[in-house]
C-alpha cells in the first residue's frame, strides 16, 4: 500500500523530510477505520470497481491505462528510463498483479446480533514491505463504506497474521491511548514478495463481527491495497535514502484489488 492522500507531502515538509513511511511504505499515521475511495493514487485492478461511472472514467482509472500506459508510453516518471528497462517494469508489475488476490471467508447467514468470524486473506503485493486490507460494503471503489456504516459493530482488534504465520500488534497498537482498536483495516508488516524467486507471500486478518439487528441481506468486501514497483530492480529511486516508485511518490503504482463480495443473510 504505497499511498493514500497527498497531505503526505506536508507530513514529510513538517518532520524534516526523514522517513516517515507514509504513504511509500504505509500510510502508518492512519490507524482509523479506511475506505478505499481515500486511495486516491491507486489504480484499479477491475473496471468493475467504478461501474457505476461512465465508461471514460472506468477506463480512466483502470490499470491499464492509468498505469501500465505510462510506462509504455514512457510518461512523467518514466520518461528517463530506457525502452528495456520499461519493458522490464511493465512485465515485473504485471507479474506482481498476476500473483495477487484477496478472498473473504464469512459466514452466508446470521441471526441479528450475532457474533461471526469473517477472515480476509491476501497473497502477492508487498513492494513496501507493507500491504493494507480494508473490510467494507461494497466492492464500489469510490462509495464503499466500513462495514460499521451498514451495521456491523467490529468487536475488538483485527487478528493480523502475517506470511511468517505469527500474529502482528503493530498496526492497532498504534492507536493512540484510550481509543478502541476495533477498527476495519489492517497494515501487514513484512509482507513482501521476491519476483526473482517467485515468492508471493499470503496473510490473513480476521474480524469478529457482530450481525446487524436489522434483518435483511449485507454485503462483506475486503478492499486489498498494495504496492508494484519497488518490486522490481528498475522500479526505483533513491531520494533522501528512501526507495521511491519510478512512477513518483504519487503515480499510480499503488494498486487496488476487491475482493469478491459474500453475501450475508441476517434473520
Amino acid at each position: 500500500m504505497t499511498r493514500f492522500i497527498l497531505v503526505a507531502v506536508a507530513v514529510m515538509t513538517m518532520l524534516g523530510g526523514r522517513n516517515v513511511s507514509a504513504w511509500n511504505g504505509g500510510p502508518l499515521f492512519n490507524v482509523t477505520d479506511v475506505a478505499p475511495y481515500c486511495a486516491v493514487c491507486h489504480s484499479s485492478m477491475q473496471k468493475e470497481q467504478h461501474r457505476n461511472l461512465s465508461e471514460g472514467v472506468q477506463n480512466a482509472l483502470w490499470v491499464e491505462n492509468r498505469h501500465y500506459k505510462a510506462i509504455q508510453d514512457g510518461a512523467g516518471g518514466y520518461k528517463d528510463m530506457s525502452p528495456a528497462d520499461r519493458a522490464r517494469l511493465l512485465a515485473d508489475v504485471k507479474a506482481m498483479d498476476a500473483a495477487a488476490s484477496v478472498v473473504v471467508a464469512a459466514p452466508t447467514e446470521a441471526k441479528p446480533g450475532q457474533e461471526v468470524s469473517v477472515t480476509a486473506t491476501v497473497k502477492g503485493g508487498g513492494a513496501g514491505p507493507v500491504v493494507g486490507v480494508a473490510l467494507v460494503d461494497s466492492d464500489l471503489k469510490q462509495q464503499a463504506r466500513p462495514v460499521a456504516g451498514d451495521g456491523w459493530l467490529i468487536v475488538g482488534a483485527p487478528r493480523i497474521i502475517g506470511p511468517d504465520g505469527q500474529p502482528q500488534t503493530r498496526w492497532t497498537d498504534g492507536r493512540a491511548d484510550g481509543l478502541r482498536k476495533n477498527v476495519n483495516s489492517a497494515v501487514i508488516f513484512n509482507h513482501q514478495s521476491d519476483l526473482e524467486k517467485k515468492v508471493f507471500p499470503e496473510s490473513k486478518v480476521t474480524w469478529t463481527l457482530r450481525a446487524p439487528q436489522e434483518p435483511g441481506t449485507y454485503t462483506l468486501v475486503a478492499a486489498f491495497f498494495y504496492g508494484t514497483e519497488k518490486a522490481s530492480p528498475v522500479g526505483w529511486t533513491e531520494v533522501a535514502g528512501n526507495k521511491v516508485p519510478r512512477g513518483g511518490t504519487f503515480g499510480a503504482s499503488g494498486h487496488i484489488l476487491m475482493s469478491k463480495p459474500v453475501v450475508v443473510t441476517v434473520r
